[in-house]
């Protein structure tokens, strides 16, 4: 009897006490569909809904939806008045106001949609015009750093929501929106725009929550959802099929193997038309040298005076075409090869990081394939481009400190995996102290970056190594007085150079393995570059190599900006 009295003595007991509440999640909600919104009958519905509530399932979440805008959520959220705001891509400040996740929900990217007959196709059509975009967005951050890039004057109206911008577009208060594909190709057509191939930044999304508060819901996201990824079956993949199947797919844009066609062959017709310029120029410097031999006859043949002068104007005027016409081209160029370039490069990151679904091996090998080669036609582009503009005299360097020891140390990461891979030692010796250099610190990474990578693009066995050491009385120029420097050193025990090609070393368009089977790819630009950049930030590079004993490679750098020439005193 004993017994059977504490038993229910117990049950009491326990039927008296509450069940453990279930955490409250309060969550923000926006219209943005497919990845957030409400349905018509006022339920929260889309991707990050769909995928939210499976893991507050597992969990033992009790979801409450708090509506609103964009800019309302996100205050919300800094206040801490909401526990999650969905949809958030981690930019600028925001990484300092919010915590996020590790594992991505989702990528997507920015496009422009226009007015059906606008004629706004690509991003010079939008100069002049007024283009919509959501208040305090990442697109809105995007595509007012792409436009300013440029130079581009566009009128950007902000809008409290996406449907909001979408209608001032419907009724002629704006020319064009600035939206996610995702909402963008669900929406268009029902609010009469069309897509363009104005497409540029893929962005990994997240859930965000205030700093410093519980982690524990974050960390239940990145678990659960790092688990729903691997599974192809999982309601995550059931998710994006559901929302996804009116083609808002977040692989590739049909138009990017056309993108990638096109792209290729304008590379083909910039190479050619540089090749040309190239040699015009030399026969404009011939001219020129046969016109200095007439002129040595001018107090003997007045008519021919007359006539070498007509013709020097004539040449002029042709040389002022070609460097208008250049810049046009180079212009053009930049813009319709570039934007293209790193959307091919960066959407087969997407896919590549199995944001569309899982992948066959093949599969990411050729699509590795793609991005590679992508990625060196976006480096023959920029040599192109930089050689241009050092030759037009526009382009020009900074003056600022600069962290030296970091900028070596980054080029040496930058190039270790390109060493191991062919079984190289990549050494590394001592650097100048940090934060004593004053200069251009990008493009003295570019010259390092240069003459490393050819270090190990030559050397079949053995090592490449980088060293430093301090000079005290460097003199940038004859006339200059003597400034700190530092000697970096670039040794490698890779095929050398024949003496016979040391001269043509630094010149433009030159190759010392200039076969038709030569076994590496190049402009032969990267050392002219080079050379040029270490010359107008006060510096040089030399260079000493014997055939089958390596290359050494010195650039010497100025550690404080050179003073400018003096100029001629007055009489």
């Amino acid at each position: 009897m004993k017994g059977l009295r504490a038993a229910a003595l117990g049950l009491a007991l326990a039927l008296a006490l509450p069940a453990e509440a279930a955490t409250r999640v309060r969550v923000g909600l926006y219209e943005n569909s497919p990845k957030v919104g409400l349905s018509a009958a006022g339920r929260p519905e889309g991707i990050f809904v769909d995928i939210l509530e499976v893991i507050a399932r597992d969990e033992g979440w009790d979801l409450e939806w708090v509506p609103g805008t964009w800019s309302e959520g996100l205050a919300r959220l800094e206040a801490g008045e909401i526990d999650l705001m969905p949809d958030v891509a981690p930019i600028g400040e925001r990484e300092a106001i919010f915590a996020f996740h590790r594992e991505p929900v989702l990528s997507s990217w920015t496009q422009v949609f226009a007015r059906r007959g606008s004629g706004i196709r690509a991003l010079p059509d939008l100069e002049g015009r007024r283009v919509a975009v959501l208040e305090d967005s990442v697109q809105e951050r995007q595509f007012r750093g792409l436009v300013a890039s440029f130079g581009m004057d566009v009128s950007v109206e902000v809008f409290p929501d996406f449907a909001a911008a979408f209608g001032a577009v419907s009724d002629g208060r704006a020319d064009a929106v600035v939206t996610n594909r995702f909402y963008g190709v669900r929406h268009a057509a029902a609010a009469g725009l069309e897509d363009t191939a104005i497409i540029f930044s893929p962005t990994a999304l997240y859930f965000a929550a205030p700093r410093g508060g519980d982690g524990k819901v974050l960390a239940a996201i990145d678990r659960r959802l790092a688990a729903l990824k691997k599974d192809p079956g999982s309601a995550y993949y059931a998710s994006l099929r559901r929302w996804t199947a009116e083609g808002v797919a977040p692989g590739l844009p049909p138009w990017v193997p056309w993108a990638a066609a096109a792209a290729f062959a304008l590379l083909a017709v910039s190479l050619a038309w540089a090749l040309a310029l190239r040699r015009a120029a030399m026969r404009l410097r011939e001219s020129e040298r046969r016109q200095r031999l007439l002129m040595q006859e001018v107090r003997e043949r007045a008519e021919a005076l007359e006539r070498t002068a007509a013709a020097l104007a004539e040449a002029r005027d042709a040389a002022q075409s070609a460097d208008r016409l250049k810049s046009a081209f180079l212009a053009t160029m930049s813009h319709e090869l570039r934007t293209p370039l790193n959307a091919i490069i960066g959407f087969t990151g997407i896919i590549l990081k199995g944001m569309a679904g899982p992948l066959t091996p093949e599969q990411s090998r050729q699509l590795g394939m793609v991005q590679a080669a992508s990625r060196h036609l976006l480096a023959l582009i920029n040599d192109v481009l930089d050689i241009s503009k050092i030759e037009a005299g526009e382009l020009r360097v900074a003056a600022e400190p600069f962290d030296l020891a970091a900028a070596v140390g980054r080029v040496a990461a930058t190039v270790a995996p390109l060493a191991q891979k062919k079984g190289l030692a990549l050494e590394v010796g001592a650097v100048p102290p940090p934060g004593e250099a004053v200069g251009d610190g990008r493009r003295v990474e570019q010259v390092l970056l240069n003459l490393v990578g050819n270090a190990v693009k030559f050397t079949e066995t053995g090592s490449v190594a980088l060293t430093a050491e301090a000079v005290a009385d460097y003199r940038p120029r004859e006339d200059a007085a003597p400034v700190p420097a530092v000697r970096l050193r670039v040794a490698d025990t890779g095929i050398g150079i024949a003496p016979e090609d040391m001269a043509k070393l630094f010149q433009p368009f030159r190759q010392v393995d200039s076969t038709l089977s030569r076994k590496h790819e190049g402009t032969g630009l990267g050392l002219a570059i080079c050379r040029r950049l270490a010359g107008l930030m006060g510096g040089r590079i030399d260079a000493e190599s014997r055939p089958g004993g390596g290359s050494v490679f010195t650039f010497t750098l100025p550690l404080v900006p050179p003073a400018p020439p003096a100029l001629p005193e007055a009489p």
